[in-house]
C-alpha cells in the first residue's frame, strides 16, 4: 500500500470511528439532568416557557431539566454562557429575539449570536400590544397616525421596557413606517411601562399581550393594534396593525438553541422531544394561558425565521438611526 493509499485508509477508519461516537452519543443522551439557560428573572413569560416546555422535554427524555436564570447585560451574558457549554447537548438556551437584535447593540456580544447558536425547535410566538390611554383622542392605528402627523414632531411619547426590546423596536419600526417622528421613552420592565401608560406619562406604551388585557377590559387602556401578522387569538377584537400598515410585523419568537457545536444527532433527538412536548395540550394550554401560540416547525424553518428576524432588525436599526 503507498503512502497515499495509507492516508485514505487512515482518514477513512477515523471518520468510522468518530461517526460511530456520535452515533452512541446521542443513543446515551442524555445521561444526566439537562440545564436550561435563560436570560431573565424567574416569573416572567421567558421563564414560564422554560419551565413548562423544557420540564416537559426532560419528562419525554426521561432527564431532568433544570432551568438556570442568569439575567444582565442586556441578555448578552446568557447568550455567552450558553455559547461556551459543553457541546453534549445538556446544556440549551430558552432563545427569543435578543439573539437576533444583540448584534446591533453599542456594546455588543464578543461573538456572534446568529453563528455560535444552532436552532433546536422553536416553541411559539407571543404578541405586542400598542395601547393608548383613555384620555388619548383615538380609537385606532389610523387615528393615531393622523394625531401624530397633526402636532409637533417628538410631542408623542410611547414607552417600552428597555433599550433593545422588542417592544422597544415594535414602536420604533411603527415610527418607521408611518412617518411620525415619536420620542421612545425607556422603563424597567412592563408594568412600569403600564403604569406610566396610566398616569398619562406617556400617550402610547407597547406592553406584553396578557399584560395589557386586563387593564384594557378594566377600561384603564385602549388597545388599538397588535404587532404579530395575524391577530392574537387573546385579544382577537384587536387588529394588527399591518391591517393599517402593510407589511409592518414584529414577531416575538421563543425557542430553544444551542451551542453550535454539539453534533448533529444530539440536536435532532432534542428537536423531537420538543416538538412532541409542543403537541401535549399541558404544554399548549399552558403556554397558550401565557399569551404564547405554539407552532410546529422543522429545523430548518427555524434558522430562516432567525435569519429574517436579524435582517429586519438590522435594517430598523440603520434605517433609523436607532442607538441601542
Amino acid at each position: 500500500m503507498n503512502s497515499y493509499s495509507m492516508v485514505r485508509a487512515t482518514a477513512v477508519v477515523i471518520a468510522l470511528a468518530s461517526g460511530s461516537a456520535l452515533a452512541q452519543s446521542a443513543d446515551n443522551f442524555p445521561s444526566r439532568p439537562m440545564r436550561l439557560i435563560t436570560g431573565f428573572q424567574p416569573g416572567g413569560v421567558s421563564d414560564t416557557i422554560a419551565r413548562v416546555a423544557g420540564g416537559k422535554v426532560g419528562e419525554i427524555l426521561g432527564q431532568r431539566v433544570i432551568v438556570d436564570g442568569r439575567p444582565g447585560a442586556g441578555g448578552v451574558l446568557s447568550m455567552e454562557l450558553a455559547a461556551n457549554a459543553n457541546p453534549d447537548g445538556h446544556t440549551f438556551y430558552m432563545g427569543q429575539p435578543v439573539i437576533t437584535i444583540s448584534p446591533n447593540f453599542k456594546n455588543k456580544p464578543p461573538f456572534d449570536p446568529l453563528k455560535v447558536f444552532a436552532p433546536v425547535s422553536l416553541i411559539g410566538f407571543g404578541q405586542t400590544i400598542m395601547a393608548v390611554s383613555p384620555t388619548t383622542p383615538v380609537s385606532n392605528v389610523k387615528e393615531l397616525i393622523a394625531l401624530g402627523k397633526s402636532q409637533p414632531a417628538g410631542s408623542l411619547h410611547f414607552g417600552h421596557s428597555g433599550v433593545g426590546s422588542t417592544n422597544h423596536l415594535a414602536g420604533e419600526l411603527f415610527a418607521v413606517m408611518s412617518g411620525l417622528k415619536l420620542t421612545a421613552v425607556a422603563y424597567k420592565g412592563a408594568a412600569s411601562n403600564q403604569l406610566a401608560l396610566m398616569q398619562g406619562e406617556i400617550q402610547i406604551a407597547m406592553l406584553p399581550v396578557l399584560a395589557a388585557i386586563p387593564q384594557v377590559k378594566a377600561g384603564r387602556l385602549k388597545a388599538i393594534g397588535v404587532t404579530g401578522a395575524k391577530r392574537s387569538q387573546a385579544a382577537p377584537d384587536v387588529p394588527t396593525i399591518g391591517e393599517t400598515l402593510p407589511g409592518y410585523e414584529v414577531p416575538v419568537w421563543y425557542g430553544f438553541v444551542i451551542t453550535a457545536r454539539t453534533p448533529v444527532a444530539i440536536i435532532d433527538k432534542l428537536h423531537d422531544a420538543t416538538q412532541k412536548a409542543l403537541l401535549t395540550p399541558e404544554v399548549k394550554d399552558r403556554l397558550f394561558s401565557q399569551g404564547i401560540e405554539t407552532q410546529l416547525m422543522s429545523r430548518a424553518d427555524f434558522a430562516k425565521l432567525i435569519r429574517e428576524d436579524a435582517a429586519r432588525w438590522a435594517k430598523l436599526v440603520k434605517d433609523a438611526g436607532i442607538t441601542l
